[in-house]
Parts: C-alpha cells; sequence; structure tokens
C-alpha cells in the first residue's frame, strides 16, 4: 500500500527484493502517490511456512525469509 500513499515501495521490501523489484520514474511516483480516492481490502488466506537460510536462491515465495510449505487455501462463499 505504501507506493500508493508515497510512490515508493517501502525499505523493508527493496531490502529483500532488490534488484528485482521495478522502479519507478519520478513522473510514476508522482502519478501514483495518493492517486487514490478508495481503496476497500478484505483478503484473508492461509500459508504454513518454515525459515529459510540466507544462503538459499532469492525469489517471490523466499523473499520474506520464509518458505512456503502447503498451498495457499481460500474459501469462497457465495450468498
Amino acid at each position: 500500500m505504501e507506493p500508493l500513499t508515497s510512490g515508493k515501495y517501502p525499505e523493508s521490501l527493496r531490502s529483500l527484493v532488490g534488484k528485482r523489484l521495478p522502479k519507478f520514474s519520478a513522473q510514476e511516483s508522482k502519478l501514483v502517490a495518493g492517486s487514490m480516492d478508495f481503496l476497500g481490502l478484505n483478503y484473508y488466506t492461509t500459508y504454513y511456512a518454515a525459515n529459510v537460510s540466507k544462503t538459499n536462491k532469492p525469489s517471490y515465495t523466499t523473499d520474506a525469509n520464509v518458505q512456503q510449505l502447503s498451498e495457499e487455501i481460500f474459501h469462497l462463499s457465495i450468498l
């Protein structure tokens, strides 16, 4: 959410993902920062995770220094 409010990714994300994270140009940052009128987010999911050694090859699933142990579980209810 920080890119939507400040126009840049949080430092924690930049340090974990490094060069693989896309960069905003100055113009893109200015356009995106504060550009939303409304944001509603309600997302539920379950993951089992284990600690990952820093020696593993960086990837989307290990950027948070954890390894996903099972598939994501979604529960959809239609009323």
